[in-house]
Order: C-alpha cells, then sequence, then structure tokens
C-alpha cells in the first residue's frame, strides 16, 4: 500500500494519547503496538470515554492489503435475573436538556477490550506488552491534568463517577468535581497495569477482574456471572463497503449501525448538486435526516434495505454516548481505525485497580422496551463508525472516526462530503458547520443557511463549534495530512521521510 510521504500518522482525542502512540512508533513498533499502547493511555487521557472495561471496534488494513472488522463490543449475560436488579438513576443536564442513565450493577455489560489487546499482541504486534503499558503506566502514576473537554465531560456525569469511594478518590476534592487543569491520578491503575503485562491472556477474564465484578453483581443487584466472562467472544467479520464519490468506503456492519447509516446518508445526499453551506445543501441535509431515522432503532432494517437481507444483526438495543476515536498509520502500510465507550459508566471501579465498568445496559432512552428489555448472551449495537476511503486499485485514501453517540455516522458523513464533493481541505471539512436532525428537533452550527429548516421544527444553533457533534479526527493519506477535530481537542501527529 503506498502510503506517499508519510512515515507514521496519527490522530485522536487527546494530546497525550497521540503522544504515548508516537513514543511507540519511534521504539520501533506498528500501527498495532500503537493501539495498544494508545488504547491504554486513553483510559487515563480520556476516563469518560475508555477502561480495561470498554466496548468497541477496529477498522485493520494490514500492509498486505487485507481489511477486517475486530468487534470487541459489550455482551449482555448468558441469563437474566428475574427480581432484584439494582439500577441507579442518574439525571444528567445538559443545558438545553435533561436525560435520564441509569448505571449501578445491573447496567454492567461484559467487556472484550482486554481479549482485543491480546488478540493484537499475539498476531501482529512487533513489542512486548511490559513495554507497550510503560507510558499509560508513567501516566498513571504521575497523573493528568484535565483538559477543557475532559474537565466538562467528567462534571457532566459527576454523580456517576461519585457513586463509588474509588471514584471520589481519583476525581473529586472532598464534595467537589475537579476541573480544568487538576490532576487525575490512578496509581492502582499503574500498578494493575504492571502486573497486567506479566499474565497470561486468559487472566482478566478468570481472576481479580471477573471475580470482583461478578461478586459485585451478585451481591448488589446485577446480572453479569463469572461464566460471562469465560464464555466471551472477539468477532470479526468483512467490512460493509459501498461506493460514494467514486471511492469506496469500508465501514463496521451490524452489530454497529454507524456504518449502514453512514451508507443510507450518503446516498441521500449523492442525489443532489449544491453549493455547500446553501439553502440547497441544508434541505439535502434534512432529507437524509428524514430518510434515515426510521431505522435508527432496526437494524436488520437497514442493513435489509441497503443489501437484501444479505446482512443479518440483532434488533438494536444500545446505543453508547461516551465514545472516542484515533487512528494510527505506519511506514509498514498497516493501519487501524478505533472506536471506544464505556457508555457514561455504571459507577463501579474494580476495587484495587480503579478500574471503571461501562453501563452499556443502562441506557433507557435506547432501549425498545425500557430496563430490563436486552436479550441474552447477546452482543449490542452502537453507532460507532471507524472508516476507511479507498481510491484507485484500491489504495487507501482517508481513514476518521468519531464519538458523537447518534450524531456519529452524520458526523462522519458531512465531513467526508465536504472533503470528497465539496473540495474542501480536510481540516475545512472537520471544522466545516455541521447539523443533526431528529424527528422535530434540528441542532446546527452557525455557517449553514437554515432558511429551508420548517417553521414547525424546534432549531437550535450554536455560534461556535459544538461538541455535541462529536470529533471527527482524520489522516489523509492522499493529501499527506492528519488533523484532530477541535470540537473535542482532538490531536494528530504527522512525520514525513
Amino acid at each position: 500500500m503506498q502510503t506517499n510521504k508519510i512515515k507514521y500518522a496519527i490522530s485522536s482525542g487527546h494530546h497525550l494519547t497521540s503522544k504515548v502512540i508516537e513514543e511507540v512508533m519511534l521504539a520501533g513498533g506498528n500501527a498495532y503496538d500503537g493501539l495498544i499502547a494508545g488504547f491504554c493511555a486513553m483510559t487515563i487521557t480520556e476516563p469518560a470515554m475508555a477502561s480495561m472495561l470498554a466496548g468497541g471496534f477496529v477498522n485493520v488494513l494490514e500492509s498486505n492489503g487485507k481489511n477486517f472488522i475486530l468487534d470487541f463490543f459489550c455482551q449482555t449475560p448468558i441469563n437474566k435475573r428475574n427480581s432484584n436488579n439494582k439500577y441507579d438513576e442518574i439525571i444528567v443536564d445538559f443545558g438545553e436538556s435533561q436525560e435520564t442513565f441509569y448505571a449501578g450493577p445491573a447496567s454492567i455489560a461484559v467487556s472484550g477490550a482486554v481479549k482485543m489487546i491480546h488478540y493484537f499482541l499475539r498476531y501482529y504486534c512487533k513489542l512486548p506488552l511490559k513495554e507497550l503499558v510503560q507510558p499509560a503506566m508513567s501516566l498513571a502514576n504521575d497523573g493528568v491534568k484535565l483538559t477543557d473537554f475532559q474537565a466538562e465531560d467528567l462534571q457532566l456525569l459527576r454523580h456517576i463517577f461519585g457513586l463509588n469511594s474509588s471514584g471520589r478518590d481519583i476525581f473529586f476534592v472532598e464534595e467537589r468535581c475537579k476541573g480544568v487543569g487538576e490532576n487525575i491520578q490512578m496509581k492502582e491503575f499503574g500498578d494493575f497495569l504492571d502486573y497486567f503485562a506479566n499474565q497470561p491472556a486468559e487472566w482478566f477474564y478468570k481472576d481479580h477482574v471477573a471475580k470482583e465484578i461478578s461478586k459485585y453483581c451478585t451481591e448488589a443487584g446485577g446480572a453479569l456471572t463469572m461464566m460471562d466472562f469465560s464464555e466471551y467472544e472477539l468477532h470479526f467479520s468483512t467490512p460493509h463497503e459501498f461506493e460514494y464519490a467514486n471511492k469506496t468506503c469500508s465501514v463496521v456492519p451490524l452489530p454497529s449501525l454507524g456504518g449502514g447509516l453512514l451508507h443510507l446518508f450518503l446516498n441521500t445526499l449523492s442525489k443532489s448538486n449544491y453549493s455547500f453551506f446553501s439553502k440547497e445543501h441544508t434541505e439535502a441535509l434534512l432529507n437524509g435526516f428524514d430518510n434515515c431515522y426510521p431505522f435508527l432503532k432496526d437494524g436488520q432494517k437497514l442493513f435489509s434495505k441497503l443489501n437484501g437481507d444479505s446482512e443479518q444483526g440483532n434488533t438494536p438495543t444500545i446505543i453508547p454516548g461516551g465514545t472516542s476515536h484515533f487512528n494510527i498509520l505506519d511506514k509498514y502500510g498497516n493501519a487501524v481505525s478505533l472506536s471506544v465507550s464505556i457508555g457514561e459508566g455504571s459507577g463501579f471501579f474494580v476495587p484495587g485497580t480503579q478500574i471503571h465498568a461501562n453501563n452499556m445496559l443502562g441506557e433507557t432512552a435506547l432501549l425498545p422496551s425500557g430496563l430490563d428489555s436486552w436479550i441474552p448472551n447477546t452482543r449490542l449495537n452502537s453507532m460507532m463508525c471507524p472508516t476507511f476511503v479507498f481510491g484507485e486499485n484500491r489504495e487507501l485514501e482517508l481513514m476518521c472516526g468519531t464519538g458523537g453517540a447518534t450524531r456519529i455516522p452524520f458526523s462522519i458523513a458531512q465531513v467526508l462530503d465536504g472533503y470528497y464533493r465539496g473540495n474542501l481541505e480536510l481540516l475545512e471539512a472537520i471544522h466545516a458547520p455541521r447539523m443533526y436532525k431528529k424527528a422535530e428537533v434540528c441542532y446546527a452550527e452557525k455557517g449553514l443557511d437554515l432558511s429551508g429548516v420548517a417553521s414547525d421544527v424546534n432549531l437550535k444553533v450554536w455560534s461556535d463549534l459544538e461538541l455535541l457533534f462529536g470529533g471527527v479526527h482524520a489522516i489523509s493519506i492522499k493529501d499527506s495530512s492528519a488533523f484532530g477535530d477541535s470540537r473535542r481537542e482532538g490531536d494528530a501527529i504527522i512525520t514525513y521521510y
């Protein structure tokens, strides 16, 4: 695979995550080494989005051209409890609106993050795990100062992060949640990483962590047992591919709806010609949202429409909110694009490790029939959409992804549309004004001509770039450039030969 002048490139959601990945590259590692080191760093630099009990997806392109999706997303428990399920109801105030989430023991699903780490370590990495976790250990022991975005996110989720004494020790000063510039230190997690690096692959799912979570759930009112951990498996799949602007897009298939919605939305936009940011552009976006809206909670229906029933999956249950993303391209031509989430977090930190468990079973707004309506022993659905774009001769041209819950595929689509059909530079496309519409509510950033928005639609406009629309971090091989989205303090590093 031709990588032009690029020696390596990184785009991520935090400058220290990028720095850690670069350290691994300079030490002789490849993209897969960078993935492990970067993921471990994210658990400290972006603690509201990542942990060793997170779930996610990786879009992988090997230097030989092989492209596949690794799904390490969360799995529902094998069995349901008939009663005594315990949730902590948390109301998160977003200013313009409030949303109810549920944390606590019954909200936790099984995560595949550690199995993902050991898979790449076994088959792809050049460096030992002990070396790959060292940068994250240093961050955990020394601490990381909260940036504006991380502090804002933590403030929104403070009632969840403060449910457990371990969470309060890390993220609070007395009764006050820490703010911008204050240090987040996780020395117990640093000790965990040191121990983890010397254990066999199955240790995490059979020993201390699994036992502590199983004990907590059994005693406090959750569904997870040791069997749920021992039975968890990674899933591998062929990417969902579609043509757009004479390019081939490679995205995650079910159980993520993100790839299918990206496909459908771009198909709709492709049917219209417009000057970017004009009334016609806005009308095309609105039409795209309306076309996609019926499929937001029905993955089978979505992929049936796109592929004639060629893809199957479970009915959607959960679309996590706290998501982050990074991309890595190495000098060998390997590329990885990773999206990861803990939802909002369960409020439970595994004793002795400071590892925060996810709350993937607790987002009722996205559960078809409310709490406890999940299907046993089933992969949960997501909107995550790590994306590759291929040009002529199947040369990789672009890689990108974002957090942002339901907005994920639509934010990526607007960047791709601006870059490929609007002829914007990549940085311009990333920071161009975005829109999102769901039912009768429309959100937009200033700069779009909104005169075509119907009068009966509730319109909310931000004068600046807004973190609601995620952070589309991207690498362009075609243009030899890399950028992070400033909406979520994105960062990029690129080095040339």
